[in-house]
């Protein structure tokens, strides 16, 4: 698909949380099933939204949408060791309400495979999705262009994300953006919830 015109990045905002959770539940459906299970995607999507509404602006921290002609197509969302708050008492007591107290544990559980101690010097990129329409117009490199800014303004050295070593569009795309494969994680867990266990972190130094 040729590159679009009048594509705009900006910060995310509540009124977006149903389009961005929307976008991650297409995009990361392995991920939702592996966490809710593939019967409560929907109800942990609720959970999600829940969660980010009760925190308010802090959810929003770092998290980027893609807008064309009125629609987000695209989101991603960057991550410092600044922006770290312990909100795991409210996550639980939210998710609790929307799930349940078994779903919560698992959920919860699953979640934290996914977890990267994100270092000092680091922009931890996550949740990079688009819109199957309108994949391939480069509203993937504008997002982490955006990312990439936002890291720079803040002071970081490099940025770092995983991708399943499975992932070879997406691998190739970061390779093209800079990217390089810094080391990889192998989990039986994620292999057993996500059925992705070859994780591969890689890096773009910015300095």
């Amino acid at each position: 698909m040729p590159a679009l015109d009048g594509v705009a990045v900006r910060p995310a905002r509540m009124p977006d949380v149903s389009a961005i959770l929307g976008l991650h539940r297409e995009a990361f459906a392995d991920k939702f099933g592996g966490a809710f299970g593939v019967d409560a995607t929907e109800r942990g999507a609720a959970a999600l939204a829940a969660t980010w509404e009760h925190q308010g602006a802090v959810a929003m921290r770092g998290m980027f949408v893609a807008e064309y002609q009125g629609q987000i197509v695209g989101t991603t969302t960057i991550r410092t060791w600044e922006m770290i708050s312990d909100q795991s008492a409210s996550v639980e007591v939210v998710f609790h309400e929307e799930l349940g107290f078994w779903r919560t544990i698992r959920s919860l559980f699953v979640l934290s495979l996914l977890d990267h101690q994100i270092g000092r010097r680091e922009g931890f990129i996550t949740d990079v999705a688009v819109l199957p329409t309108y994949r391939r117009s480069g509203i993937a490199q504008m997002l982490l262009a955006r990312a990439e800014q936002e890291a720079l303004l803040r002071g970081k050295h490099h940025l770092g994300l995983y991708v399943s070593q499975r992932n070879e569009a997406a691998r190739a795309l970061y390779q093209r953006l800079g990217f390089y494969q810094h080391r990889s994680r192998r989990s039986l867990l994620t292999w057993f919830f996500f059925g992705q266990g070859h994780w591969l972190y890689l890096r773009k130094n910015l300095v």
